[in-house]
């Protein structure tokens, strides 16, 4: 009996331990969101730089999980596209 009751307890300070981590992540990521106002004008750039750099790694034969399912050829010219129309996508 005292072992289910302690699987309770440890279960429960689990959940809190991940509800506490949790909220603590959620409410600081907000936070340096709304401070990354500097980089409103920069983020598609940030964006279209990282897609550039995928499809040349995986064109030079390194392989990214995150960009797995993706063409280097399609990558690599979305990419470019957006660094150099950026300002025509603006409006």
């Amino acid at each position: 009996m005292s072992d289910r009751l302690g699987d309770r307890l440890r279960q429960a300070m689990a959940d809190a331990q991940a509800r506490l981590v949790f909220k603590l992540i959620t409410s600081n990521l907000r936070r340096l969101l709304m401070t990354l106002g500097f980089l409103d004008g920069f983020k598609t750039y940030i964006v279209a730089a990282a897609m550039v750099l995928a499809a040349l790694s995986q064109l030079v034969g390194v392989d990214l999980p995150s960009f797995e399912g993706q063409a280097a050829g399609q990558l690599l010219m979305e990419g470019l596209a957006i660094l150099f129309l950026r300002k025509g996508m603006k409006g």
